[in-house]
């Protein structure tokens, strides 16, 4: 049983950091986050389990920013999981395995490797694929829906890349393209602007 609600914090952190800068947030932005976003508790509820992770050892606090604790190892939740609050509120203390010192470099002689293609925008990772086609349209696209939609261009990226941490595999345009539809623009003018 403790392995299940030591497992729901890997997944609440995972969902909740995961895409942000560090890989940390603050008390305020976790609390945020859970209560108006996801709207899992209440703002109360929320801060009670900020409180209780950072107490536990779950979260550790570093210049104001809260990051997961040395050795947890966060793991993406299946579709549709949600946290319930009495298994957050009655977690015994994490147990932290301490840094292993790192061992000693071996010498190496520098190689000097072909140049790597870079990483496409909504592909972190390096590929030989053409590029997706939508990709160039973005910073249009961005600007758009904030135009369009009185939002300002950071927030219009949050919630797109908080669209793309709930869906998995998902372009940065169609996360765009989704958050567009959420605040009612014309999904014709949307389309034009990707496909320009």
């Amino acid at each position: 049983m403790e392995n299940d609600h030591q497992q729901d914090v890997c997944h609440l952190l995972y969902i909740s950091l995961e895409g942000l800068s560090g890989g940390a947030a603050s008390r305020g932005e976790l609390s945020r986050i859970w209560s108006l976003e996801l709207q899992w508790f209440t703002p109360g509820d929320a801060d009670e389990v900020v409180v209780a992770l950072t107490k536990g050892g779950w979260l550790t606090e570093s210049e104001g920013r809260l990051a997961p604790s040395y050795g947890l190892e966060l793991s993406r939740p299946p579709l549709g999981w949600q946290p319930t609050l009495r298994s957050l509120m009655g977690l015994s203390e994490f147990q932290q395995v301490p840094p292993a010192l790192p061992a000693p470099a071996p010498e190496v002689t520098r190689i000097v490797d072909e140049p790597k293609p870079m990483p496409r925008i909504s592909d972190p990772t390096p590929s030989n694929l053409p590029p997706d086609r939508a990709e160039g349209s973005i910073p249009q696209l961005i600007g758009m829906i904030a135009d369009k939609s009185a939002l300002e261009n950071k927030e219009v990226m949050r919630r797109a890349q908080r669209k793309r941490r709930a869906l998995g595999p998902v372009t940065l345009w169609m996360a765009l393209a989704l958050v567009a539809r959420e605040q009612g623009l014309d999904m014709h003018d949307v389309t034009t602007a990707i496909e320009a």
